[in-house]
């Protein structure tokens, strides 16, 4: 489970585009197709768990799974469980990732900026929730 994991934004409210989006995101991919998607990661399996963990999230049978990110203090504990795999000997013992601590490094203060990014915009912005997916 969990080889690919990311986070898009939605609104309850309204068609959002990249263009409603605070500048400074960087968006991991050049086309949306759920949502706008803010973050990415693909096989990090201790990442994932700490997250999932963490919210108590829980995968079912389905391939496919979503889980809504509504408040910002929730953006801001996902930011902390994100920074604390910045710790290279926390990536090394329980990353359990493909990647290097070294070539992982630019994803995750990537996804944190974003993150930070997102979080202020939601505040502003109420209507607006982030959907995490886990697939299989």
């Amino acid at each position: 489970m969990g080889l690919d994991n990311g986070i898009y934004v939605k609104s309850n409210r309204r068609n959002l585009t990249r263009e409603d989006m605070p500048q400074g995101i960087v968006f991991p991919f050049d086309e949306d197709y759920n949502g706008i998607e803010i973050l990415y990661w693909r096989k990090n399996w201790g990442l994932r768990n700490a997250v999932m963990n963490h919210f108590g999230w829980r995968s079912s049978s389905v391939d496919q799974y979503y889980f809504n990110i509504e408040t910002p203090s929730q953006v801001l504990k996902f930011i902390e469980i994100i920074a604390s795999f910045l710790d290279e000997e926390r990536w090394e013992d329980e990353g359990n990732s493909i990647w290097s601590y070294k070539e992982e490094r630019p994803n995750l203060i990537q996804n944190i900026i974003n993150l930070a990014l997102i979080h202020a915009f939601m505040r502003e912005n109420p209507d607006v929730y982030l959907v995490f997916y886990d697939s299989y």
